[in-house]
């Protein structure tokens, strides 16, 4: 079972005005749910949006009656891609 979200992004260290090392954590909690180094947001920005990824491919993939998903869950996991990527 995985932490539930949303999660969030947080600068914890800089070197200079570069952003280095990232802390992914639980909104509603506050508890971090993982710390990564790296330089570029676009990665802390993708690992923070994990859980609403997963909820968009569960509802893209959940069983239904034959005809596929619908409009709406296409929708919802094409705005959790957009913000996931920061195309939102």
């Amino acid at each position: 079972m995985h932490t539930p979200g949303p999660w969030t992004a947080m600068v914890t260290d800089t070197m200079g005005d570069t952003p280095a090392l990232w802390d992914i954590v639980q909104r509603s909690s506050g508890g971090t749910v993982a710390e990564i180094q790296s330089h570029n947001c676009d990665d802390a920005r993708l690992i923070a949006a994990a859980p609403q990824m997963l909820r968009a491919l569960q509802r893209l993939t959940r069983p239904d009656d034959g005809r596929g998903p619908a409009d709406d869950d296409l929708a919802y996991a094409l705005d959790v891609i957009r913000a996931a990527t920061g195309e939102a």
